[in-house]
């Protein structure tokens, strides 16, 4: 390891929230922290790397995920700035 990444860091590196990125590590599908000190974590920067490359490698062509039903749309009228 050549490079380790600081909470902060790996915030700006991967473009995901603190606790999407938590959730994953528990799940065992984002790399995982160790401790340099009692107090401060760390990530392999490239174990991260490494992971957003096979994401990228296995993402699909077109988004086939959940959007949201754009009928159920609820509209409010828009007060005057006035």
């Amino acid at each position: 390891m050549k490079k380790a990444y600081s909470k902060e860091k790996l915030l700006d590196v991967v473009p995901l929230s603190e606790s999407t990125i938590n959730r994953l590590e528990k799940k065992g599908e984002f790399p995982k922290r160790f401790y340099i000190t009692d107090g401060r974590c760390a990530w392999n920067a490239d174990e991260v790397e490494r992971w957003l490359d096979e994401r990228q490698a296995n993402s699909p062509e077109i988004f086939g995920g959940k959007k949201p039903p754009v009928e159920k749309r609820k509209y409010r009228a828009v007060r005057s700035a006035a």
